[in-house]
């Protein structure tokens, strides 16, 4: 017999783009809203935010996890009901919701390119918060 394998693409990383959080946290000690852009000079880094004092410290470079001081290419943080992130999640929204899913004759969300602007999903209709955390629900916790 023959096999066939569909392949999802993740997001590919765009260097260049820049973004800032449409939602974030309310209160007094909240955290401005999470952004992303590109890395122009050596004095461009992240700092990081003191929970505590509830002030953001920008006068040094603060590495993350992966030893990185500057969020060039972050621009996947999680959205929507679920926190859907990551190149790969929204690769796979992509694929069976957005514009990928539009190339193979499939028109939920034709017009939405999550690759490009992931933000989207906090940005655009209502729904599409939704729509992220119900496809996360079954793509990641949902038995099938």
């Amino acid at each position: 017999g023959t096999t066939t394998t569909t392949t999802i693409e993740a997001c590919p990383v765009d260097f260049d783009a820049s973004m800032t959080g449409i939602t974030s946290l309310w209160g007094e000690r909240s955290p401005p809203p999470l952004q992303c852009g590109p890395k122009e000079s050596e004095d461009d880094y992240t700092g990081y935010w003191d929970v505590r004092d509830g002030v953001l410290y920008e006068n040094y470079p603060f590495a993350n996890r992966a030893g990185r001081i500057h969020n060039e290419g972050c621009c996947w943080w999680g959205r929507g009901i679920l926190m859907t992130r990551g190149t790969c999640n929204f690769g796979k929204l992509n694929y069976y919701l957005g514009k990928s899913a539009a190339s193979q004759g499939f028109l939920n969300w034709f017009d939405v390119d999550f690759c490009v602007y992931p933000e989207i999903v906090c940005d655009g209709a209502k729904e599409l918060r939704w729509v992220a955390g119900y496809f996360e629900w079954m793509d990641r916790v949902q038995d099938y």
